[in-house]
């Protein structure tokens, strides 16, 4: 994970500056190593956490008219990239022998993975950025009377326009013209994507011209599979215990060839994101080895976390312990006793801990149990996370930043990856308004399939930049193996009566398949556990509280740095 930050000044004679606050924010994502260099009226600045490559890389990289600042992970370049290359460095090889804006598109076509990009091209005085077509790494892009600025993290600064920078396509930007920009979209812009659009225009004070999509070929969800079934005519409601079900269900062959192509495809996720990380821990970057912990779970103790704990067990060497982070935040008016912390949350990442040691008992699994007081939570929200949160300002994007940002800033923690099932919900059917939505429209499957779709393609809006904003302050890289692209076109390709089954009860219809899957791997506690959003199971949020409402600790238009 990066910090990156490139500012372009409207006046060719002064660059704009990165202030002190701004500039610690970035060193909490990159603490390995860090470099900034200014050309013509441009200022770029690298702050590099080492996950890839035999060292790290600083960043910017410049070869050439060419200068690169890029934050993320390529994954599925085994037969391209040497191990002991990092991805920037790689990139940049890559970057250097395109000669066209089309073959530029061309490679971005073939890229598989989170990431952010900034290329400045002296020579043509163009800046290209982006971030991926999933948008699973935050980057901001602001404007203000003498500055247009793209960095990963941002602080509030009066007379300054802030958005998270829709994950559209290729933006390309001719510094002699401020007053437009190009895009090469992912794909063709619907309904949605173009107001996103329009306010990126209104933002930055500029028109837009959209060209040719890129259209990378996993990016369809079109590729139907051929293992036809439906959950809703294979259950019993009459089956006297669930295990049956499970057991009958997991029978079927066509469910089963489902499992067994989803299994594959999400353990190669997950061991990508698991052995692609630097030898050592965050503590130990001096010494070039340790047994310690590198990989965590924030953990919930649900289904989502707790599969990929236990698939994340087969990919880590057995002599490394692997962390389970769970947080609890203090009842409201409660004294700050033992009871104080059994939170919902609390109780089910035990009773999985305990499933784990089970399944997995030569691992050492390290349970993290982060207590936060509400007098912390006050501190560190308005003096700190705020900052990480901006530019979002809902009480739900306070709630669950806080809730990550506790957990990936564990004390005992040393992981440098984070896992998350960031994805899950949006793809099985794990929310609650899905099974509303189904039952509002009398149970019509289309219906419900434009549901889960409006949530796939709001997801990197709704989640993502936010949580790798917060969890990157704390020196991790977010890594959510269920938001891949090969996972993600085959579960969307899936139809909803084969990913979830209303009929069923909560903590059995949704999520079903998964569940199905989690049971075929051996769990069977975590795979009954209800859906529970971590701003309730951890009990940091008031259900009586309106989740879109104005956090009182988000209203930036207040502050103002010194």
């Amino acid at each position: 994970m990066c910090g990156i930050f490139c500012a372009i000044s409207e006046n060719n004679e002064v660059a704009c500056e990165l202030h002190s606050a701004l500039e610690q924010l970035l060193h909490n994502r990159g603490p390995d190593v860090n470099d900034k260099y200014l050309i013509d009226n441009v200022l770029l600045a690298g702050n590099v956490l080492w996950q890839q490559g035999a060292a790290p890389q600083k960043q910017p990289i410049t070869k050439g008219e060419l200068s690169l600042l890029f934050n993320g992970d390529l994954y599925n370049l085994e037969t391209d990239k040497p191990a002991t290359q990092s991805d920037s460095a790689w990139l940049m090889e890559k970057l250097t022998k395109c000669n066209s804006d089309n073959e530029l598109l061309l490679l971005l076509q073939q890229l598989q993975g989170p990431y952010c990009l900034i290329l400045y091209n002296r020579h043509e005085n163009t800046l290209y950025f982006c971030r991926d077509a999933l948008g699973r790494n935050s980057l901001i892009i602001e404007r203000d009377a003498q500055c247009i600025r793209l960095l990963s993290t941002s602080c509030h600064l009066r007379q300054t326009s802030s958005l998270e920078l829709p994950p559209l396509g290729l933006y390309k930007l001719k510094l002699a013209a401020f007053n437009k920009c190009e895009l090469y979209p992912w794909q063709c812009l619907n309904e949605g994507t173009m107001q996103q659009l329009q306010i990126l225009n209104a933002t930055m004070r500029w028109e837009t011209h959209v060209a040719c999509p890129i259209a990378p070929q996993w990016l369809s969800s079109g590729v139907q599979t051929t293992d036809i079934y439906d959950l809703y005519d294979l259950v019993d409601k009459t089956e006297p215990k669930l295990e049956q079900l499970y057991e009958r269900l997991l029978d079927n062959r066509q469910l089963k060839k489902t499992l067994q192509t989803f299994d594959k495809l999400l353990q190669h996720s997950v061991a990508q994101r698991v052995l692609n990380t630097a030898p050592v821990c965050r503590n130990c970057v001096a010494c070039g080895k340790c047994g310690h912990a590198k990989i965590c779970v924030l953990f919930s103790g649900g289904i989502d976390c707790t599969i990929l704990a236990l698939l994340a067990d087969k990919f880590v060497p057995q002599t490394e312990p692997i962390e389970l982070i769970n947080v609890a935040f203090e009842r409201v008016a409660s004294a700050t006793t033992e009871s104080s912390w059994n939170v919902p949350d609390r109780q089910t990442s035990q009773q999985s801990y305990e499933e784990l040691q089970r399944l997995c008992p030569q691992r050492m699994w390290q349970l993290h149990e982060v207590n936060v007081t509400r007098d912390q939570l006050k501190q560190q929200l308005s003096s700190h996370i705020h900052q990480l949160i901006y530019p979002l300002q809902t009480v739900l994007d306070e709630s669950l930043g806080c809730a990550f940002w506790f957990a990936a800033s564990a004390a005992k923690s040393t992981a440098r990856v984070a896992l998350l099932g960031s994805g899950a919900d949006e793809l099985f059917g794990g929310y609650t308004r899905h099974r509303n939505a189904y039952r509002r429209a009398g149970n019509d499957l289309k219906t419900l399939h434009h549901e889960l779709e409006m949530d796939w393609q709001r997801i990197p809006a709704r989640n993502l930049a936010r949580d790798d904003r917060v969890i990157a302050d704390c020196g991790k890289t977010a890594r959510a193996p269920f938001i891949e692209e090969h996972v993600s076109q085959f579960v969307r390709s899936l139809m909803p009566q084969q990913r979830c089954c209303y009929s069923l009860p909560e903590g059995v219809g949704d999520k079903l398949l998964l569940r199905l899957y989690g049971y075929s791997l051996g769990l069977r506690d975590a795979v009954l556990l209800k859906k529970r959003a971590i701003q309730f199971g951890s009990r940091i949020a008031d259900k009586k509280q309106q989740a879109n409402q104005i956090s009182e600790y988000l209203r930036f238009e207040s502050l103002q740095l010194n």
